[in-house]
């Protein structure tokens, strides 16, 4: 997601339906990634990994 290179983390959801339950439409960066490409996982560093699980907004996605 911010494009660090490394030991990277990957963020898991039980299911996609998950991701409707934070709210919208403010959903962090990080969910809608995952929405839109329709997968329960991501790759991240472990600070944006972090910051996921303290329910801050990770650093900005580059696609």
């Amino acid at each position: 997601m911010c494009e660090r290179t490394g030991k990277v983390q990957v963020h898991h959801i039980r299911k996609l339906a998950d991701l409707d339950k934070l709210g919208q439409p403010d959903r962090p960066v990080w969910a809608v990634v995952m929405a839109k490409r329709r997968r329960k996982s991501l790759v991240v560093c472990q600070h944006c990994h972090d910051e996921i699980h303290a329910g801050r907004q990770a650093a900005k996605l580059t696609e």
